[in-house]
């Protein structure tokens, strides 16, 4: 299973498998209430500018790049109905009230994790650190989302004191409750008598209990016999005070940790990567040359056939909105 947040989503750019092209970079999630999932995602076409309508089956695979699909064609029309309704919704997770069964106020969700290969939400995080998984959910809705927080409801109290029913008590083990004091009076009494029975037995045993008077032992055997337990008692200590030595010795000597290598600077590319969103895009088109003259369309950025993309050049585009024009006109 291949999970992305609300947020990791939108870096991906949209590859169509037949145009062999890029077609244009995610930039929305739409949220199907009923399914608790991706219904479709919003792509921002690389050539127009235009939202695109894609239908979450139609999404071959979501890489850490590109998500790719089989063809442009995938995308709805403009026209279809689905698409014009996915548009106009306005539906967003992050922001909406979180509340739990019992209907007390549990936080705003922050972000939320999707997967991929299914389109379920997984998992939605809340702004104070909690966090829900899928099989807490209770529903979605545009107004607010519910979860099962684990508390006990009023209902389940009521159902725990509910009396039971003609049937229930007939498969039911018969309860021998007295029905009023008076006649608990003569159970009372005999559970009374044996308490006090057994204090007696336990005091007599006790007085049974109490040391006699040694006599002097008058046979030789016994006195071998304490000898020999002496002695096994003597050795058994002396056994006892060699290991705690011998752990106090193996304590005392440092042990000679090796040391561990120094961890490679693996932080670097991805705070790059969080600096600079377009990253990878840059260092794809770094060094390549222009098949086509290319302008942004605020007309400010322009770069003739045959310019070598340098860092200068890419910097410029990405100002302009313009690295996706230059995917598309520069050499493979």
């Amino acid at each position: 299973m291949s999970t992305e947040t609300n947020e990791s989503i939108l870096t991906k750019g949209v590859v169509a498998i037949d145009d062999r092209k890029l077609i244009g970079k995610v930039k929305d999630v739409i949220i199907d209430c009923d399914a608790c999932g991706v219904s479709h995602y919003i792509v921002s076409s690389s050539s127009t500018n235009s939202a695109l309508v894609l239908p979450f089956e139609k999404s071959l695979a979501v890489g850490d790049t590109f998500m790719t699909i089989q063809s442009r064609a995938d995308f709805l029309p403009t026209t279809d109905l689905t698409a014009r309704g996915a548009l106009d919704d306005n539906f967003d997770l992050v922001g909406l009230d979180v509340y739990s069964r019992a209907g007390s106020h549990l936080g705003v969700i922050k972000g939320f994790d999707i997967d991929t290969t299914f389109g379920g939400v997984t998992k939605i995080d809340l702004e104070d650190g909690t966090a829900f998984e899928r099989d807490t959910f209770v529903f979605f809705a545009p107004e607010f989302v519910f979860v099962d927080d684990g508390a006990v409801m009023d209902a389940d109290l009521r159902a725990a004191v509910q009396p039971l029913s003609a049937d229930q008590e007939d498969d039911a083990a018969p309860l021998t409750e007295p029905a009023s004091v008076e006649d608990a009076a003569p159970e009372i009494a005999e559970v009374e008598a044996v308490q006090v029975e057994n204090v007696e037995a336990e005091v007599i045993e006790e007085v049974d209990e109490e040391p006699e008077a040694e006599e002097p032992a008058d046979e030789p055997v016994e006195a071998e016999e304490a000898e020999t337990d002496e002695t096994e008692v003597k050795a058994e200590a002396e056994v006892e005070a060699q290991d705690e030595e011998s752990e106090v010795e193996a304590e005392a000597e440092p042990e000679t940790v090796p040391e561990a290598p120094e961890p490679a600077d693996e932080e670097a590319p991805a705070e790059e990567a969080k600096a600079d969103p377009d990253a990878e895009l840059k260092d794809f088109l770094r060094g390549k040359k222009l098949i086509e003259r290319v302008e942004s369309q605020d007309g400010a950025f322009v770069a003739e056939r045959g310019d070598e993309l340098t860092d200068e050049i890419l910097a410029e585009a990405q100002k302009h909105d313009a690295l996706l024009l230059l995917t598309m006109s520069v050499d493979e």
